[in-house]
């Protein structure tokens, strides 16, 4: 019986030491484990550099998985204007006697012509009657308060005349030319962006497509580039002139306007979201080397909603950001 009982105490002691030692063996793994666990990196910030002129990121920085890439130029790539227009004014024969008339796309413009044709004759009238009145002052048959009022009302008339000019001339028509113009002849207006002026000459053939003929082109010559850039816009009018065959076209037709292909083999064109405008200026974001991005100046050429040719600022074959433009004008600019 002392024997059994010894052998048992034996056999709780090593039992015990074998429990201490596995709980012990455990607290050392569980403290290793969790020394040798990698810490946790915390995002880095891009940092900005020249007040905003370089932008460089770190591999782990907010938003740098939205930004994108690529090498431009080279493909031979190019940008085909096309531009709503609208037909805004025709000849047409008169119903009544056979002569010419003009029909235009709204009464105002027809009222401002008429205006500007009654301005015409009445400035016509007073500038003869102040040669008639300035013929009697010097043979003293007038007196010189007949001379001032003359010439009073040939200035006034004069002012008439170049307010409904201007005015027409606002909506991109020409009054002198519409009084010159022969038959079969329609005039189209359509709004080109101020970058594009330089390249639409005076004289380019153009095509036209209208609503009304959508399987048909119609080939058109620029006849004229509006006086005024529109401030919000910033565009400018451009007068197109077609011939308007068996008078099919008529004022309020609208269309497309397509011009030349005005680029090509080594032009540089990007996606319009690579664009970004602040205080009327236009940037990209150059990819000098991984991860470091320059912000610089340039100028637009042709573009479409979707495409725009850059003829000055890049050179083919850098690396510019097609995506996440919003994020680096944020980072560079400070908004």
């Amino acid at each position: 019986m002392l024997i059994t009982l010894k052998s048992l105490n034996q056999k709780a002691k090593i039992l015990l030491l074998s429990g201490v030692v596995l709980i012990v063996v455990a607290v050392l793994f569980l403290v290793f484990s969790k020394s040798a666990k990698p810490a946790h990196k915390h995002p880095e910030k891009a940092e900005v550099f020249d007040d905003g002129l370089r932008i460089v990121f770190k591999p782990n920085s907010p938003g740098l998985e939205i930004v994108k890439s690529t090498v431009i130029g080279g493909g031979g790539e190019f940008v085909s204007l096309e531009a709503p227009a609208r037909l805004i004014a025709s000849t047409s024969p008169s119903v009544s006697n056979g002569s010419r008339i003009i029909l235009f796309e709204s009464a105002e413009l027809n009222d401002l012509y008429v205006g500007y044709i009654h301005a015409k004759n009445k400035l016509h009238r007073s500038n003869k009657n102040l040669s008639r009145i300035k013929d009697m002052f010097v043979h003293r048959v007038a007196t010189e308060k007949d001379l001032v009022e003359s010439e009073t009302d040939s200035g006034n008339d004069a002012a008439e005349l170049a307010e409904f000019e201007g005015k027409l001339r606002a909506q991109g028509l020409n009054p002198s030319e519409l009084s010159k113009a022969g038959s079969l002849k329609a005039w189209i207006i359509t709004d080109v962006p101020e970058s594009q002026i330089s390249t639409l000459k005076k004289g380019k053939k153009v095509k036209v497509v209208f609503a009304s003929f959508p399987d048909e082109e119609f080939i058109g010559t620029a006849e004229a580039i509006g006086d005024n850039v529109d401030p919000l816009t910033r565009t400018a009018k451009m007068r197109i002139i077609v011939v308007n065959d068996k008078y099919r076209l008529k004022p309020g037709m609208f269309g497309v306007v397509k011009f030349p292909e005005q680029t090509g083999g080594d032009s540089v064109v990007l996606p319009y979201t690579a664009i970004v405008t602040v205080e009327g200026k236009n940037y990209v974001f150059v990819e000098e080397k991984p991860l470091t991005f320059k912000r610089r100046e340039v100028v637009l050429g042709i573009s479409t909603k979707e495409r725009v040719n850059i003829i000055e600022g890049l050179t083919p074959g850098e690396k510019v950001a097609i995506q996440g433009s919003i994020l680096l004008k944020g980072l560079s600019f400070g908004f």
